[in-house]
């Protein structure tokens, strides 16, 4: 609470979750609106991974099928015939990202994001790019999302919102908007725009919205009860392989493995596995601790440099210190 005041931080929440306990805080800018949801950004893409392992145990996906048995992409991109599932899940699929093309940026901030999988899928190079090396890109969930669509007939965000509501957890959502939600964007100290007017669409890559309480409930059923996965799919997650140079530093800690849909982050001798987000707009936090069952999640309605560093350098670091 000290930090986010001082900081200048709009709204965030927080839930933690250990063994025997519960703790939720929320905290508002006096100048801005409350709010009860936050977009997760890409944090969407474990929950996402979630789906696609429950498909994988249901033997309607194998992690090593090629992903021309469900979707083409040779008339836009060459070279994805040997491109796997894993190979999307992990991010060693070689397919740039669309969301670092200058023209994706442009038209966001200019209200005219691409919507559709086609637009998406123009701003992506037409080669891969070092396939087989782990580089970070929203364009391999995109192609999940085809996926997925290919196996259950639905519409992905309808078969994401169907799966998560048959857990019980109607309050995880897949949409393309929300509405009414504000958000704010600041490079430095010295000045932070509103930006709720831009409209970012994206799907399985990171379009969730949520709150932190429902998402530790997810952390929980998924790690404690163990009611969404077997022990054996988990332990198919969890195929670590090194991030690299895409590493990201969390105060003293650092998240430096990328799995099949999730991250692992280093922290004092402590290992919690999960996801973080940002996108243009939210920053989100979803991670659990094997060892001492403990769930943590937090959202934020602000990105840019300056609220990025806070958030991963002073807001998560005091949290982490605290456990």
């Amino acid at each position: 609470m000290k930090i986010a005041r001082e900081r200048n931080i709009p709204s965030l929440a927080l839930t933690i979750t250990t063994r025997d306990d519960h703790l939720e805080v929320e905290y508002h800018n006096r100048h801005v609106q409350k709010q009860n949801i936050y977009g997760i950004g890409s944090a969407t893409k474990f929950l996402s991974s979630v789906l696609v392992f429950k498909l994988i145990e249901e033997q309607k996906l194998a992690l090593d099928d090629r992903i021309v048995q469900y979707v083409s992409l040779n008339e836009h991109i060459s070279g994805t015939e040997t491109v796997t599932v894993r190979n999307l899940l992990n991010h060693t699929g070689g397919l740039s990202d669309y969301t670092k093309d200058p023209q994706w940026i442009e038209n966001v901030m200019n209200d005219e994001p691409p919507k559709t999988f086609e637009k998406k899928l123009s701003m992506v190079d037409q080669v891969l790019i070092k396939k087989d090396t782990f580089s970070y890109s929203n364009t391999h969930y995109l192609i999940l999302e085809k996926i997925v669509e290919s196996i259950t007939g639905k519409p992905f965000n309808k078969a994401f919102n169907d799966f998560y509501e048959e857990l019980g957890l109607s309050g995880i959502e897949l949409r393309t908007t929300a509405p009414g939600l504000q958000a704010f964007f600041a490079q430095t100290d010295k000045a932070s725009s509103d930006v709720s007017h831009w409209e970012e669409h994206y799907g399985f890559d990171a379009g969730v919205y949520s709150t932190p309480g429902e998402l530790s409930r997810f952390l929980k059923l998924l790690f404690t009860d163990r009611s969404v996965l077997d022990q054996n799919t988990l332990s198919q997650m969890k195929e670590w392989i090194p991030m690299q140079q895409m590493s990201i530093p969390v105060g003293a800690g650092i998240i430096s493995a990328y799995g099949n849909g999730i991250m692992k982050l280093s922290y004092n001798g402590k290992v919690y596995i999960g996801h973080s987000g940002g996108t243009l707009k939210y920053q989100s936090f979803v991670f659990f601790n094997e060892d001492d069952d403990i769930a943590v999640s937090i959202t934020t309605n602000c990105s840019g440099r300056y609220y990025n560093n806070i958030f991963f350098q002073e807001l998560i670091p005091a949290i982490l210190g605290e456990l």
